[in-house]
């Protein structure tokens, strides 16, 4: 950028991006209008109402966004080379988020960098200022929306396997004999012959990572794809944040309280700076990216529950770098995705160095022992526990385990000191978004918390059929899917509320879908069956394989035995009398293998 001074203009005067908590902001509470006109903390905020112009205090829960047009892009139908490109967009958007004008200077190098005018900048910038997200930036194609193919099932399905046993190995063929063997094995079956365009199309769409994992190896497609992130450092609250898994040392029990289910799985979010938790998620599944993206949105949004869980839990807000490690479940396609399109960058932890999880491993370490002194516990290790049974000792449901959690983390770890801070959490929390004037600000939130808990919902494909769309052994349906049928859609859900799935539409309108039948409908828990269990249906299920077997073998044996020891019946016509000669040929194929075999002996 050159020294010389230049003017700002003031074309690019822009809004700074949208944080529903900002003072000023509107909102929504309880289906009236208020603007926030200031916090009192870090968890309750002094509201106007525009009505009655009375002041009163909420709390972070407690806010909506006001209704806006919907987004009309997902991020899922962004391509992987638009994405890139939208991404650096944002990025380069993002160094001046804190300014409302740019000088000329600034815009002629970013149009420049960019390939773009000075206007389309500032109009694109527009955009991004409104809505603070990645996928608005992205440019539309034109023709069929994403997943909309006029290729039959099964020529797609042949172009698909051809590409996976040609190109994706490490002997890999170029993409133009890919396009050939396409070609000629859909001339060869008798389907309609694929295009030149159609296969290479199929073959663009690949993630450029998955393609160097089949041609590279997975250790040079490493080397070139995963990030390499130095020191830790998180001078300020949510600059970083920890994310990671562990099996629970107690025993817990069923609803009822007369079996023992297991231990469960917790996955945690810890803010490095000030050392607070952010969220959690509890279950009895074993860690997925499922779990990493609702830990994600409890850390994210603020604290729904019980009366007070706002000032209990004040943690919220979108931090900015995530640090895991290298599990599979922490490398979903989705949650990749939903970090990008916040501008969340999630890195993962160098190979062998686990001193870059010490923060999070610790905290494990600090919950796990105050868990031990749980009935049902089953300490860290068998030389602790003894002969202690803990299934045995065990009382607490997976409910009460969550209450109990949540107890220990608001009331003991956030206000206990902590010997790293010199200060308990919650203090550093509270002190990181005050002024030494008292003027609080409040975290950076997110300004449609709806459809951030799509961003990182699981994803899968499904077709809208005229009887609805079928998943999870169910199926839903909603009057707005009806000019989508036949149509391949991207459907997203929650894995604790199946009851619905939501569907975006390619106009923008976002579609929630009850379930109309299957087993989402049944309000029954379903609970995993014990090892005892599934044995006896494993021993059933052999014996059964044996007894109808046995039956066909015995049938089998009847029948040889009556067709070499009596008369042979021909329908539909009995034999004559004087008839003294067999015909194998008339006798079908059963008759006549046994007829030829006593024949040979």
């Amino acid at each position: 950028m050159s020294n010389t001074q230049s003017k700002p203009t003031t074309q690019g005067a822009m809004r700074p991006t949208p944080n529903l908590y900002a003072p000023g902001t509107l909102c929504i509470v309880e289906n009236q209008t208020v603007q926030i006109d200031g916090w009192s903390s870090t968890a309750r905020a002094r509201v106007r109402n525009l009505v009655t112009g009375l002041l009163s205090t909420v709390g972070l829960a407690q806010l909506s966004p006001l209704p806006t047009t919907p987004n009309v892009v997902d991020a899922c139908h962004v391509g992987d080379t638009e994405w890139k490109r939208s991404l650096v967009l944002a990025q380069d958007f993002e160094q001046f988020a804190e300014r409302r004008t740019l000088t000329k200077a600034e815009w002629t190098v970013l149009a420049r960098k960019h390939e773009l005018s000075i206007r389309q900048l500032q109009r694109i910038r527009k955009t991004y200022q409104e809505t603070a997200t990645v996928s608005a930036l992205a440019r539309q194609p034109g023709g069929r929306p994403h997943g909309l193919s006029r290729l039959l099932p099964e020529v797609a399905d042949l172009i698909s396997r051809t590409i996976n046993k040609y190109f994706l190995r490490r002997e890999g063929v170029p993409k133009e004999e890919v396009v050939e063997r396409s070609r000629a094995i859909a001339r060869r079956v008798k389907l309609p012959v694929p295009s030149r365009n159609a296969v290479l199309l199929r073959i663009t769409r690949l993630s450029e990572y998955l393609v160097d994992i089949a041609r590279l190896g997975g250790k040079k497609a490493g080397q070139r794809w995963k990030p390499k992130p130095g020191r830790l450092l998180a001078e300020k609250a949510l600059d970083l944040v920890q994310i990671d898994h562990t099996l629970a040392d107690v025993m817990l029990v069923s609803i009822d309280r007369l079996r023992v289910i297991g231990r469960p799985w917790v996955t945690v979010c810890i803010d490095v700076a000030t050392r607070c938790v952010l969220g959690i998620y509890v279950a009895m599944h074993a860690p997925s990216s499922i779990s990493v993206a609702l830990c994600i949105e409890h850390s994210v949004l603020p604290k729904s529950g019980p009366p007070g869980m706002a000032d209990l839990w004040p943690m919220c807000g979108k931090p900015r770098r995530i640090l895991v490690d290298n599990g599979k479940d922490f490398k979903a396609e989705a949650l990749q995705r939903g970090c990008d399109e916040h501008l969340i960058d999630l890195d993962f932890r160098p190979v062998r160095r686990p001193h870059y999880g010490a923060h999070i491993e610790r905290l494990i370490g600090t919950l796990m022992g105050i868990t031990h002194r749980l009935r049902g516990t089953t300490f860290s290790n068998i030389a602790q526990r003894g002969d202690y049974q803990s299934a045995d000792h065990a009382t607490l449901t997976l409910d009460e385990y969550r209450q109990w959690l949540t107890e220990t983390i608001c009331k003991y770890y956030h206000v206990r000191k902590h010997r790293a801070l010199g200060i308990p959490p919650l203090v550093a929390w509270e002190r990181a978004f005050t002024a030494l004037d008292g003027t609080v600000t409040p975290p950076t939130g997110v300004a449609n918390p709806l459809q951030f808990r799509l961003d990182f919902f699981p994803l899968q494909w499904r077709k809208v059929q005229r009887t609805g769309i079928e998943v999870h052994a169910s199926r839903y349906w909603h009057d707005d899917l009806a000019e989508l049928v036949n149509q391949t859609v991207a459907v997203r859900f929650h894995p604790d509320e199946l009851h619905q799935i939501h569907v975006r539409r390619p106009d923008g309108v976002l579609v929630t879908a009850p379930a109309v039948a299957g087993r989402a409908l049944d309000a029954t828990p379903r609970t995993p069956i014990d090892a005892p269990t599934r044995a006896r249906m494993e021993t059933l299920m052999g014996d059964g394989f044996d007894s109808r077997d046995a039956i066909c073998d015995n049938a089998r044996k009847a029948t040889r035995g009556a067709l070499l020891t009596g008369p042979v019946v021909m329908a539909p016509e009995p034999p004559s009398p004087a008839e003294d000669t067999f015909d194998p040929a008339g006798a079908g194929d059963l008759v006549a293998e046994l007829y030829a075999e006593e024949m040979a002996a």
